[in-house]
């Protein structure tokens, strides 16, 4: 079926090829059945044809980092922060991108630059961005192994803004890695309380935190192998 509609909208394309509406579908086609490279070649025709619209360049370098070419998908990242430093979704790319790496040295450059994207959301007073930031610092420091410190921060998130559901559901999987699972129970009791149903947001920050937790129990399982 899925074939079939792929079938129909390349055709409809050939009568109609600046088409945005049947370019979007067909790129959402593509993807689904995981043909990603024909899904950038779509994005740059998007681009070509919308190159005001910010998300497609930084969707075509998400699908970059899905297909596995890493250095297109940081290059497409870096081009978008060169625009806007304080892009929160261009840094997440990266964060993403270095854990799919498994590249410490990598993080630690990230942390860097998201300090110094924070300083600039004070002095602008972008109060949202700055409280993402500080989630994004968090969960790189997951990733790095630094529980505690993530946990730190996390509770500051959670006593700024107690109806933000992420902090919640960030330090049930820390607790989970610690094996804490009353504490982390509690967690997600709360962030299943509190997040909105069918929020989008919701469902992407889940799908970071589960890569989240996956490389981190990676991390805690070398850690104790080389303590053998």
């Amino acid at each position: 079926m899925d074939d079939e509609r792929e079938r129909l909208l390349e055709e409809e394309l050939l009568s109609n090829p600046d088409n945005v509406d049947v370019l979007k579908n067909l790129m959402e086609a593509k993807i689904k059945s995981r043909k990603l490279p024909e899904a950038i070649e779509i994005m740059d025709k998007l681009i070509e044809l919308e190159p005001d619209e910010v998300e497609w360049p930084m969707m075509k370098a998400h699908l970059y980092a899905y297909d596995g070419n890493f250095e297109s998908a940081k290059n497409g990242f870096n081009e978008l922060l060169k625009k806007d430093p304080a892009r929160v979704e261009a840094y997440h790319g990266l964060v993403t991108v270095a854990s799919q790496e498994e590249s410490s040295e990598d993080l630690v450059s990230i942390e860097t630059r998201v300090e110094e994207a924070m300083k600039l959301c004070k002095e602008e007073n972008k109060g949202s961005d700055l409280r993402d930031f500080k989630l994004l610092i968090a969960q790189i420091k997951v990733l790095d192994g630094n529980y505690e410190e993530a946990l730190i921060v996390y509770q500051d998130l959670v006593k700024e803004e107690p109806r933000d559901f992420r902090p919640y559901l960030c330090q049930g999987i820390i607790y989970t890695l610690l094996k804490k699972n009353g504490e982390a129970e509690k967690n997600f009791e709360k962030y299943r309380r509190l997040v909105p149903k069918g929020h989008p947001y919701a469902s992407y920050f889940d799908d970071n935190m589960i890569a989240t937790k996956l490389f981190a129990q990676k991390v805690e399982n070398e850690r104790a192998m080389s303590k053998n």
